[in-house]
């Protein structure tokens, strides 16, 4: 039977309590998970991911050992997923045999398996058809907290204080990446647009969705991410045409006029939007943005129900068909047209222009205002960061380089003294780090998500299903020009709405035959997943003591920073890190033998760092020995590092011992 026919048959079966928690469940854990992550950094760092494993593995064994026949009645799209998605994982993982850092390939292994255990998870929850719906309602209750958290913290600094990002004119609290919180800005009003415009959704859901609109549009808006500003309009646009909601016709003026009002008084407040946003003048201007904001927000709340009379009269109207054939003959006719106009109005050597400043313009302008930004074509740096992963592509293309190595990459690769860890390309970044094998895998799972998606556009949940799959178009095209993939507040829902809407729902859940699964195979599912959890249990001990050891070493108490760096590597002893710390204190103690020892320990564990190289270095001129074929090494490794450089000139003029002790003792470090 095919599991997307909106009419399959229904097999009556034991009424289970599972049916009418399991949706609400899912929508609960990923709120909370999204929430969590979003004030930690967005995820982005090791000991955030860790915890969030953990506690998904748990969840998943507690599902394994509770949910009656988890996984048996899995469609194929959803079983292909969690197939794709593993593969990669494990390959994560094993990629540390090949590049020599067992550190980088575990970190990395534990998003994968971050990624992995959430789409296990999901697709194990029993849940009736709204099950996506109820998923669909979680991830817009954790957007919105966080959206609006960000958004207090920059009109009513007063209220919520926070620290100075690295650029203070676009809003990135507390994702603390401006990018990354546009993004969910941009994902939360598609979702918002279907809440409020669904035939699904009750009355107060469909007016609270909507007063939910303007306060994204604002927040979207200040963090002045291009791509997302323009993936909004996409999504939305996407969202109209596969899911075709009568409701639109009123929803979407009701949302967008207000939303459109938000928009241009946030894009006015030019203080708000510089670094001078805690100032008087910025705390005035705030104050008087979160008025105009929360006007809009009545204002749609009141047009809202000033047309819910009409909804039910617009699901009772049944518009002309009209065949696929003319529509695609109007269309086809309507972009020629269009193609043709332009052209003859110079449209042709505007886009040439445009082009030609996106290849070859890098810089997008760091003005005060950003919002200067926003016409700019430039590549902001992108196409540079493409071909250093590129490159590592064409040496290693079966495997790649490693799993988390493109920062070594860039750091040999790159053609100016800027510091990049990702290369802002989810596929690009695979193809240098995984090689094809990766990068196909990746493909292959994002497939799943949508060809599944793609398959139940019909039936009375298709708005549910047209929802998520814009959404994940969205978040495919921008994945494509930044890191999502290591910002895990804006990926999770991904592979937990994907979990639901591949998974088929209890009603369609009709396989005759299918028995429930033993104790036994259950027993040793949840053994595994319980090995496979002891990596993340691992770096994140590792990951708590390194941070209190480079707090300790950073006050110059090296006895203290020495304990938790030893505690660190009793945990996971494959990190590089704790052994820079350890011998850069030897050296502060004056046991330069072990100082030394420690570095070559080090590099052992992450040989292409080269920071480890440089502290090496280091260890052996404050001996007074020759410091540079390690300096040429670690400048081998990194070029352009102005640190490198300036070192290395100062050490190639040193002619005695004691002057290398004494560079030695004056130099930075780059921890």
């Amino acid at each position: 039977m095919n599991d997307a026919d909106p009419v399959a048959e229904v097999v009556p079966e034991k009424q289970d309590p599972a049916q009418w928690w399991g949706g609400a469940l899912g929508a609960a854990v990923l709120a909370a998970l999204t929430i969590y992550l979003s004030f930690n950094a967005g995820g982005f760092f090791p000991g955030a991911i860790a915890y969030a494993t953990v506690a998904m593995a748990i969840l998943v064994v507690l599902a394994i050992m509770l949910v009656h026949e988890p996984l048996t009645r899995s469609t194929p799209a959803l079983l292909a997923a969690i197939g794709a998605l593993s593969a990669f994982a494990a390959l994560t993982l094993l990629s540390g045999a090949w590049s020599e850092s067992w550190s980088r390939a575990i970190i990395e292994f534990d998003r994968a398996l971050l990624y992995v255990l959430i789409l296990v998870f999901f697709g194990l929850l029993k849940h009736r058809e709204d099950g996506l719906e109820w998923g669909l309602r979680g991830f817009v209750l954790a957007a919105f907290v966080v959206c609006a958290a960000g958004w207090l913290s920059r009109v009513a600094p007063n209220i919520w204080p926070i620290s100075l990002d690295v650029k203070p004119q676009r809003l990135s609290f507390p994702l603390t990446y401006w990018n990354a919180l546009g993004l969910l800005s941009a994902l939360q009003l598609v979702a918002l647009l279907h809440l409020t415009s669904s035939d699904r959704q009750g009355r107060v859901l469909r007016v609270l969705a909507a007063a939910a609109f303007p306060l994204a549009a604002s927040t979207l808006l200040l963090t002045f991410s291009r791509s997302s500003l323009a993936l909004a309009v996409f999504g939305v646009a996407c969202y109209l045409v596969l899911a075709r909601p009568r409701r639109g016709l009123v929803a979407v003026p009701a949302v967008g006029i207000p939303a459109a009002i938000a928009i241009v008084v946030s894009l006015q407040a030019h203080t708000v939007s510089s670094a001078r946003y805690t100032s008087a003048a910025g705390i005035s201007q705030g104050h008087h943005l979160a008025l105009i904001v929360i006007l809009c927000v009545i204002g749609a709340v009141v047009l809202r129900l000033a047309v819910l009379g009409f909804d039910r009269r617009l699901d009772a109207w049944r518009p002309p068909k009209i065949g696929v054939g003319r529509i695609a003959a109007v269309g086809g006719a309507f972009v020629l047209v269009a193609v043709i106009v332009g052209l003859a109005a110079g449209g042709g050597h505007w886009a040439s222009q445009k082009w030609d400043h996106f290849v070859h313009e890098n810089d997008v302008g760091h003005t005060e205002d950003p919002s200067e930004r926003l016409g700019s074509f430039g590549n902001n740096g992108r196409i540079p960061q493409w071909k250093a992963a590129i490159e590592a592509f064409d040496e290693d293309p079966v495997l790649g380089k490693g799993a988390g190595t493109y920062a070594l990459q860039w750091a040999q690769r790159r053609p100016y003294a800027f510091t990049v860890l990702d290369a802002h390309s989810l596929y690009v970044e695979q193809l240098g780090e995984l090689g094809l094998v990766g990068a196909v895998l990746i493909v292959a799972v994002l497939l799943a998500f949508l060809v599944g998606a793609a398959r139940r556009l019909r039936g009375p949940t298709r708005q549910a299903y047209a929802a998520f799959l814009a959404l994940a178009l969205v978040w495919v095209i921008h994945a494509g020009i930044d890191w999502d993939w290591e910002m895990p507040a804006v990926t999770v829902w991904l592979f937990a709405l994907g979990g639901l809407a591949l998974a088929r729902p209890l009603r369609q859940a009709g396989a005759a035959g299918v028995a429930a699964v033993g104790r036994l195979p259950r027993l040793i599912a949840a053994v595994c997943v319980g090995v496979l959890a002891i990596t993340p249990v691992l770096v994140a001990a590792s990951q708590t003591r390194l941070e209190s050891a480079l707090t300790a070493f950073d006050a110059n108490e090296c006895p203290q920073a020495i304990g938790s760096s030893l505690d660190s590597l009793h945990a996971l002893g494959v990190r590089p890190e704790p052994y820079e710390i350890i011998g850069y204190c030897d050296i502060r103690f004056g046991q330069y033998r072990l100082g030394e020892e420690a570095m070559r320990s080090a590099i052992l564990r992450d040989p292409e760092n080269w920071e480890t190289h440089y502290g090496l270095a280091m260890a052996r001129a404050i001996q007074g020995r020759d410091p540079m074929p390690q300096l040429r090494q670690t400048r081998r490794l990194n070029p352009l590092e102005p640190l490198v450089i300036e070192e290395q000139e100062k050490f190639e003029r040193a002619k005695t011992p004691g002057q290398r002790k004494r560079l030695a003792e004056a130099a930075s470090l780059p921890l």
